[in-house]
């Protein structure tokens, strides 16, 4: 078993590496607003008619010497429907193991203002 480890830590640095690859791969989403709750992340996003909870991933990065975990949404789908854009609300649901940290958040994503669109009551 002694002799596995440097092959076990090697796989495990190769896992971590391709972990914060895909982070860096997919382009942040431009977020709206959004909210944290015990469960949840709520977010305010451009949507043309088909975007679904589904259409997005979260990357989690750990504390890391910090005080916060780092969050960051990507658009794994576009959304090509045709209606005008407007801005939805979406739940995300945190991973179970996050939100049972309790504990700081910093969230990647650029936010927008939503001044360009106009009255929405959704």
């Amino acid at each position: 078993m002694i002799r596995n480890i440097p092959i076990l830590t090697l796989l495990l640095a190769s896992i971590l590496s391709a972990s914060a690859f895909a982070t860096n791969s997919g382009k942040l989403e431009p977020l709206y607003g959004a909210q944290f709750t015990d469960e949840h992340i709520i977010i305010r996003v451009i949507s043309s008619g088909c975007t679904r909870p589904e259409d997005f991933t979260m990357f989690v990065s750990g504390k890391g010497g910090t005080d916060y975990s780092v969050i960051s949404i990507v658009r794994d789908r576009a959304d090509r429907c045709r209606m005008r854009s407007h801005l939805i609300t979406l739940h995300l649901e945190l991973p179970g193991a996050l939100a049972a940290l309790n504990e700081s958040y910093k969230l990647e994503n650029l936010f927008v203002s939503n001044s360009r669109f106009s009255r929405n009551p959704n």
